[in-house]
């Protein structure tokens, strides 16, 4: 039966139909278009995000299994993922990545084992029907419109986000665990704006939910990510730090979070909670390391479990204390919460170059003064 929707699935994205654009849909909704040239849903495949790319090759250059969530609508799609063809930097289908259309055409969600599947709706029709959570879409000559119950409580979100599974049995990244009916993935990282989703119909509505996809590559995400606290008493710091996300600190195995704490004295730094590396405070970052069967460090591909995995739960607190030294007054305690979207380590291995995946993301900062 599994095999069974799996092709199903595969057939359905591989019809020779002309498959719309995320271009096309700038015709109507123009906001949005250019929102989602911004997102990672734009730049998910291997021709537009360099650190994907990388991975992927370092895996398997001739196999390309991430292609039924980097490039799901790639024609031919089983024969990609399995290495009989190769990705074509030519088809606009693949630069495409996640498109407007991919996303808002699929019907369910099946739940496996491995990952999960989008179930996709369309059959190559000259006027096919896309999914929202509006209680009343509006009419188009471009497309019908239907209310579908998965993108009102974030499942659709799941065909992808859920869970992966490599090849020896090991989930390398899991989000299906703290999801549930009353989950709220699209109401965080696509955000109420000011403003109408048409150009022609601009005095229908005067919201919309953003369609940027925010999340670690966005500073203004990463800021609202925790909170931090901060007390000081007899020579103690005690730092609480909150997690304010709906999920745990770490969902992507590549990504580093840190809280980093220093005293000041007439501007000069008297004591940090570590010196060189984030990890001589393990207490306070935030990594998820894999492991070999040879008990080395490992990519994804080949983990058998994790070799470290220090990461906050959902809505979980973390309080950790200090020793410092006799401080006095006019001495500044700060804490900075510092995110990587890649860890500086395994960027230097890739050679990743790209700036705003190699810089580091600084989010909330908190500070008190000694009176």
């Amino acid at each position: 039966m599994k095999l069974f929707f799996y092709f199903f699935i595969l057939f359905s994205l591989s019809l020779e139909a002309k498959y719309p654009s995320s271009e096309s849909c700038n015709e109507c909704h123009e906001n949005i278009y250019q929102e989602h040239t911004k997102s990672m849903h734009h730049k998910s495949s291997i021709f537009k995000d360099e650190v994907h790319a990388k991975v992927k090759n370092a895996v398997n250059k001739d196999k390309y299994a991430c292609a039924i969530c980097h490039m799901p609508a790639t024609k031919s799609l089983r024969a990609v993922m399995s290495g009989e063809k190769q990705p074509d930097p030519k088809s606009y289908i693949q630069q495409d990545g996640v498109s407007c259309f991919f996303c808002h055409q699929i019907s369910k969600i099946y739940n496996g084992d491995k990952h999960n599947i989008n179930f996709s709706n369309y059959r190559g029709e000259k006027k096919p029907t896309v999914f929202g959570n509006l209680k009343k879409p509006y009419e188009s000559n471009e497309h019908d419109s239907e209310s579908n119950e998965i993108y009102k409580n974030s499942e659709v979100c799941m065909g992808c986000h859920s869970h992966k599974q490599n090849a020896k049995g090991f989930e390398v990244c899991n989000t299906k665990n703290e999801y549930d009916k009353t989950s709220n993935c699209i109401g965080c990282h696509m955000p109420v704006t000011s403003g109408t989703i048409e150009k022609e119909n601009k005095g229908m509505r005067d919201k919309y939910a953003s369609h940027e996809f925010l999340g670690v590559h966005s500073l203004k995400m990463v800021k609202k990510a925790v909170k931090l606290e901060l007390e000081y008493k007899d020579g103690v710091v005690e730092l609480t730090i909150n997690n304010k996300m709906g999920h745990s600190i770490i969902t992507h195995p590549m990504r580093l979070k840190f809280a980093k704490t220093v005293i000041t004295r007439d501007k000069k730094v008297i004591w940090s909670n570590f010196k060189d590396s984030p990890l001589e405070d393990k207490e306070a970052t935030f990594i998820i390391v894999f492991k070999d069967d040879k008990d080395n460090s490992a990519l994804p591909n080949k983990a058998i479990g994790y070799k470290l995995n220090r990461n906050l739960k959902a809505s979980a607190t973390k309080v950790i204390k200090y020793n410092v030294p006799e401080l006095q007054k006019g001495d500044e305690i700060k804490t900075t919460w510092i995110s990587y979207i890649v860890n500086p380590k395994i960027a230097k291995k890739l050679q990743i170059t790209t700036k705003e995946i190699i810089k580091p993301y600084i989010g909330a900062q908190e500070s008190i003064f000694i009176y």
